[in-house]
């Protein structure tokens, strides 16, 4: 019998191979935003209790049942469902909104962040009624249901990445008759979680910070009316505003820090959990309105009934504009 000699591979072998930019993106771009309906908890050999506790919620849970059942609207060329829960939340918040304007309006051109697997883009499409800009960026990819229709495009890459940012302004502008400007943007980016409560909360503040500068970059600021016609001196009617952010946010200790953040940029910003918001999740959303500009940043919030309802009390009590 012939033995073979086989040659001893040299240390920097691996140096040679030529990766395919698929590997390289999957060794080097670490998971930084994450969709809240694709997270389902880790399996193993065995499945844990938690996993139980899970899949338990899950099919006990009334709005992943309707998911299926929903979106039979045939003038948004949507499939027959649904592709995640999260879009009853933002339907939830455009039906609970209850100013003069709107939040989500036919003609409007709206940036989401976080947008896999789509179902914030789903339920935009519901109101638009055809009419409209809608721009998602994600790491991940949409569900095939969606795809890029008309007045639908989506760019795949890590949003904390000025390169990706700059695809998703070059991707408004190309596709709304606007120009580079935008009226919305959604955020429901989702830092992927550690465990570790200090660390969870600071990557989810990153996220809500990096969706609050892109808002500045590429919104237009609104002037609100005053309550009494001609009055200069009359206070602004908050609800003649229109909703130019919503961002999810996790509650912690820099809650309300950001929340007078916002403040700085915005005449009206609102604390909302959604009914489909699970309880004992410390998901919520704010709620901005009337972006002041990017020249009036550090100005002080125009006075406290301007900015009522913070995180810690619009939990326990909903704004006026809400429910």
């Amino acid at each position: 019998m012939r033995l073979r000699t086989l040659a001893t591979p040299s240390p920097a072998a691996w140096l040679l191979r030529s990766p395919s930019p698929r590997t390289l993106a999957q060794t080097f771009s670490a998971p930084v935003t994450r969709s809240f309906a694709s997270c389902a908890p880790l399996q193993t050999g065995k499945k844990g209790a938690a996993s139980q506790v899970w899949i338990q919620r899950q099919r006990n849970d009334p709005y992943v049942r309707a998911r299926a059942a929903s979106g039979t609207n045939p003038s948004t060329e949507t499939n027959a469902a649904f592709v995640s829960r999260a879009a009853f939340k933002l339907l939830e918040l455009h039906a609970g909104w209850k100013g003069d304007v709107k939040l989500l309006r036919p003609g409007m051109a709206i940036v989401d962040l976080g947008a896999a697997p789509g179902g914030w883009i789903q339920a935009a499409l519901e109101v638009l009624q055809g009419r409209g800009t809608v721009v998602g960026v994600d790491l991940l990819p949409l569900q095939r249901a969606i795809g890029e229709r008309d007045g639908v495009r989506f760019v795949q890459g890590d949003f904390l990445d000025p390169v990706v940012q700059a695809h998703v302004k070059a991707a408004v502008r190309d596709n709304n008759v606007k120009g580079a400007r935008v009226d919305l943007v959604l955020s429901d980016m989702m830092a992927a979680m550690s465990g570790n409560a200090l660390r969870d909360a600071s990557l989810s503040l990153a996220l809500c910070e990096a969706a609050l500068a892109f808002a500045v970059a590429t919104l237009s600021p609104v002037q609100p009316r005053s309550a009494a016609s001609g009055d200069s001196s009359s206070p602004p009617s908050n609800r003649s505003l229109p909703v130019q952010l919503v961002i999810k946010h996790f509650t912690s200790e820099f809650t309300e820090q950001f929340r007078k953040d916002l403040g700085r940029h915005f005449h009206l910003v609102r604390w909302v959990k959604p009914p489909s918001s699970r309880k004992d999740s410390k998901e919520g959303f704010f709620v901005c309105a009337g972006f002041r500009g990017r020249e009036a940043v550090d100005e002080p919030p125009a006075g406290p009934s301007a900015n009522a309802g913070g995180a810690n009390s619009g939990v326990k009590k909903r704004s006026s504009l809400y429910f």
